[in-house]
């Protein structure tokens, strides 16, 4: 009983840090790219000029947000713990992206979304 009750700890302690390191993984980041809808992007390499009016509509049906930075990472764009509204996103297809970014396992979000004029 008392083994059982120390690994119990020992997976409570270790999740609580797990938790701690991933708030400190947040950092406040400005981000120039390209906006994408990430179904057309992932499904089939969808971006570009030939693109964007169809990446326009993807949005507005709402299928998440996506910025194919000029730094060559892809990150998903979201606003505080909400989807993006097709309204709060600029008409131009080039964009600067400001928020708290969040990478895990390979995926990149920027969590609280604004876009710089």
């Amino acid at each position: 009983m008392r083994i059982g009750k120390s690994i119990l700890c020992g997976a409570l302690l270790l999740c609580a840090g797990m938790m701690g390191l991933r708030a400190e993984e947040k950092q406040e980041v400005t981000v120039k790219g390209e906006l994408v809808d990430l179904y057309c992007y992932l499904d089939h390499g969808a971006a570009g000029d030939k693109h964007s009016s169809c990446a326009r509509k993807c949005i507005n049906l709402g299928l998440p947000v996506g910025l194919k930075g000029d730094d060559g990472k892809l990150y998903m764009l979201t606003g505080e713990h909400k989807p993006l509204k097709a309204a709060e996103i600029p008409k131009t297809e080039k964009v600067t992206v400001k928020g708290k970014l969040v990478s895990a396992e390979g995926y990149n979000l920027i969590e609280g979304a604004e876009f710089e004029p």
